[in-house]
């Protein structure tokens, strides 16, 4: 028995195909799905999902959203998502040093700060999983 796993965005779908399994970043820490899981909905961070299709592993990225699971279906809403071979890993590399550099300012508000932050996080996870 497999299970049905589409991630989507916006702009676009990514992924609709039968995986074996599937584990996704969760806010409160990662968690992996199995065929005859329960009924779940959850909110996703900034990570990687990956799944079996067919035996051979694979990863999309996703950048915030939701997870719902629920009758052997894995829906992934996530705000944003990438194929690891769609991240330019020297863009990702420049984007985490011009965020170093902004963070690295005195004069900088709690909510700058934090926004950077968020920024520093997406651009380690593209920079880690870039082809």
């Amino acid at each position: 028995m497999a299970l049905k796993l589409r991630i989507v965005t916006p702009a676009r779908q990514l992924v609709e195909t039968e995986a074996s399994e599937v584990s996704a970043p969760g806010v409160v820490g990662e968690f992996g799905v199995l065929p005859e899981h329960a009924t779940f909905l959850g909110e996703l961070e900034v990570g990687a999902v990956r799944y079996v299709e067919n035996g051979e592993r694979k990863t999309v990225v996703v950048y915030g959203g939701y997870a719902e699971v629920s009758d052997d279906v894995v829906t992934i809403l996530a705000s944003d998502a990438e194929f690891p071979d769609e991240i330019d890993r020297a863009g990702a590399r420049a984007e985490l040093e011009r965020i170093d550099e902004e963070l690295s300012r005195p004069d900088l508000e709690t909510d700058q700060v934090e926004r950077l932050l968020e920024e520093r996080r997406r651009a380690e996870v593209r920079l880690g999983e870039a082809s």
